[in-house]
Parts: C-alpha cells; sequence; structure tokens
C-alpha cells in the first residue's frame, strides 16, 4: 500500500479545500456510470443501509444510476463524509479549519529542505504554483496537484458523487448525517508526518506528468465501471523507505482502517436498528482493507 495511496488521500483534502467551484459546459453528452454499490440488510430488525462508493470528481455530463436515486427515495437518512454543499456556505469555518494545516513552525521550504526549489518549480510551470502556500503543510501542496491532475483529465469537483447525492437528498428533505466534521478531516491531515508528507509530495513531482494523468483516469475508470479489483490494485505503488515505514503504517490507520471501523459501527447501530439509511462515502473506504464491509462482516 504505497504511493497512489497519496493520491487518493489528497483527493480527499482537494475535495474540501478546491471543490465546488470548477464546472464547465458539457459538450459531448451524457456519461453513464455505475460505481460500486451494496445494500446491506438485517433480517431481524428490517434494517437496510445503501452503500455507495463515491467519487469527489467527475466527469460533466456525468449519469448516476437510477437505482441511487430510487435508494434515496426509501431513505429518511443520507450519511456523507461531510456535507460539503452546507460548508460551500460556511466559509468562516473553513478558513478556521484551514488554520490546521499552516505549519508549526517555519514554512514549507523549511519542511522540504533542498527539494523546495525544485517542487516550487515544478509547481510554476504547471500553473499552480500559490505564494500564500507557502506557509502550510506539503499535504495542501499534494492536494492542488492533485487538484491539477483531476482538471487537466477533464474531471471537476462539482460534479462529484457527493454534492450530487446531497443535492437530490436536500431537495427531497432527507436528513443529511455527517460521519465527520471538516475540523477532523484537516486534523487527520494536520497529524501526518512532515517527513511522509514531504516524500509523498516529491515523489509526485519526481512521477512524469503523463504517467500521473494515467493514473488518473484508471481510478475513474475502475470507479465509474464498478471495478473493485482495479480499485484495489491502486492501492500498490512505489516503496515506502524502511525509515518512513511507521509514519505510513500510522498515516494508513488514520486515513483508512480508523475512519473505516467508525464509519461500520456507525452503519451496524443504525442495522440494529431498523432504520433504512443511504451512506455514500469514497469508495476507497470500500477497498483499503479492512474496509467497511470487512468489519461489517
Amino acid at each position: 500500500m504505497k504511493k497512489k495511496t497519496f493520491i487518493f488521500a489528497a483527493l480527499l483534502l482537494f475535495s474540501l479545500l478546491l471543490g465546488g467551484c470548477e464546472y464547465f459546459e458539457d459538450k459531448h453528452g451524457v456519461k453513464p456510470v455505475d460505481p460500486p454499490f451494496f445494500t446491506i440488510s438485517d433480517e431481524s430488525t428490517g434494517g437496510v443501509v445503501y452503500l455507495l462508493g463515491t467519487m469527489h470528481v467527475a466527469e460533466n455530463g456525468v449519469e448516476y444510476p437510477e437505482e441511487i436515486y430510487r435508494a434515496i427515495d426509501e431513505c429518511s437518512i443520507v450519511a456523507v463524509e461531510v456535507d460539503l454543499i452546507a460548508l460551500d456556505k460556511n466559509t468562516a469555518k473553513l478558513n478556521e479549519a484551514m488554520k490546521l494545516l499552516e505549519c508549526k513552525s517555519g514554512t514549507t521550504a523549511d519542511i522540504l529542505g533542498s527539494d523546495y526549489e525544485a517542487i516550487k518549480r515544478f509547481f510554476s510551470e504547471k500553473g499552480i504554483y500559490i505564494a500564500s502556500y507557502n506557509r502550510y503543510i506539503p499535504a495542501l501542496w499534494s492536494a492542488q496537484l492533485s487538484n491539477k491532475i483531476a482538471f487537466d483529465c477533464g474531471y471537476y469537483s462539482e460534479n462529484g458523487t457527493d454534492r450530487a447525492v446531497i443535492r437530490y437528498a436536500m431537495e427531497n428533505g432527507k436528513e443529511i448525517f455527517e460521519f465527520e466534521s471538516v475540523y477532523e478531516q484537516y486534523k487527520m491531515n494536520s497529524e501526518e508526518s512532515e517527513a511522509l508528507q514531504a516524500f509523498a509530495l516529491l515523489d509526485s513531482v519526481n512521477t512524469p506528468y503523463e504517467e500521473q494523468l494515467s493514473a488518473m483516469r484508471e481510478l475513474y475508470r475502475a470507479w465509474s465501471e464498478g471495478d473493485i479489483s482495479a480499485l484495489e490494485a491502486m492501492l500498490e505503488g512505489s516503496e515506502i523507505p524502511d525509515e518512513l515505514s511507521e509514519d505510513f503504517d500510522d498515516y494508513y490507520a488514520a486515513m483508512y482502517t480508523d475512519r473505516q471501523r467508525k464509519m461500520a459501527e456507525r452503519i451496524s447501530e443504525w442495522l440494529s436498528e431498523g432504520k433504512k439509511v443511504f451512506v455514500a462515502v469514497g469508495a476507497m473506504h470500500l477497498v483499503a482493507a479492512p474496509d467497511i464491509l470487512d468489519f461489517l462482516e
């Protein structure tokens, strides 16, 4: 579980930092997708949970299956990682959470050391260097790069599954439940070791850009076709240095294992209470072992 994992982490982060403002007129018609979608039931209570694996970005013209909307219609509660629509309207809350991503001391250059100038040059060449980001941790820079990669592939946060689900739920009077707060998500990223953040950012910068675009397109293809095996394979990548192995294990536990256990516990409660709930969370939470389904089983 190596390099590609950092891409997914950054996707999680940038969807909150930079989402909600990217959208271009669709000129290529409707593009149906068939993302990972499961039904979990408890026969003894009648409880049912629909579990959808989301992508935080998508093409223009994306069309989600009707069965997803029918499932939402059945439920009184729609659960998501964070209510991005509400967050869009609460700039003060987002700005406060952003403070968690500021360097604890010094600047980004102090963390990146001799690699800083090369990374800055790469970001400048891609047109994504922002001087004010010098006070933020490398994870934010990785988020900015992931956003650029998605953008160049033609995937936009405004079309992301999370937003589509939340919009439909709001229009139909459903209760929105958040598994986490934006504060919790940013805190998780801020607590990742600086050495691991620096390694991940430099590793991405040193990877040929076309290769990164191809990886993003493959991620989107696998998600859009519900190809679980391909999503699992994307968690494998380049080796983590031995000296960062423990840091990586801590990161993986915080990013995936601990969160997935928490989500599964809540889902289990809803099932035992006989409720019908629609759950939409990042697709990798359904494949990064032990995933949500593993905990439920």
